[in-house]
């Protein structure tokens, strides 16, 4: 039965790839329709196609693998099937002010990756002293069991 939904996605879902997400979800169930930024944040979709395909859609759109998205929840209202789509498109807004959110977007995660990376180089560091330390109190107690061995064989 073909069925046609009226999804609002609420999230970390702008400037963050989840349009063109949602066509390659769209895409691998043969749903139409298409994605759009809402003013209020959400990102609004209305996808039509076979019912059991929506319900596969829709768990898909929650993205749980994408590392960049985050859904908080997604509201699902069903409206009368049209059939007026003939593919699935994410709809854009203006050139200049989508390309600055997504530059912004990109600057703020490229201070936290590098954020993560001087930690993760102090971490490194950490543990490199810790090992030189490791290695210097084996080789004194190897020093210490060498002569203890020297000794043992010069009694006997």
């Amino acid at each position: 039965m073909q069925k046609r939904l009226s999804i609002l996605v609420s999230g970390r879902v702008q400037g963050v790839g989840y349009r063109g997400y949602a066509r390659l979800i769209a895409n691998r169930y043969c749903v139409t329709g298409y994605a759009s930024n809402e003013p209020d944040g959400r990102v609004s979709i209305i996808a039509e196609g076979d019912e059991l395909a929506l319900d596969q859609f829709v768990t898909d759109l929650y993205a749980k693998d994408e590392p960049l998205i985050e859904v908080q929840s997604i509201e699902v209202s069903e409206l009368p099937y049209v059939g007026e789509f003939a593919h699935f498109e994410p709809h854009f807004g203006d050139f200049q002010k989508e390309m600055f959110v997504r530059s912004e977007l990109a600057l703020e995660y490229m201070r936290e990756m590098l954020k993560l990376q001087k930690r993760s180089l102090k971490t490194q560091t950490d543990m490199l002293d810790a090992l030189r330390d490791m290695k210097k109190e084996s080789k004194k107690r190897r020093e210490v069991l060498e002569r203890m061995i020297e000794a043992i064989h010069s009694q006997g």
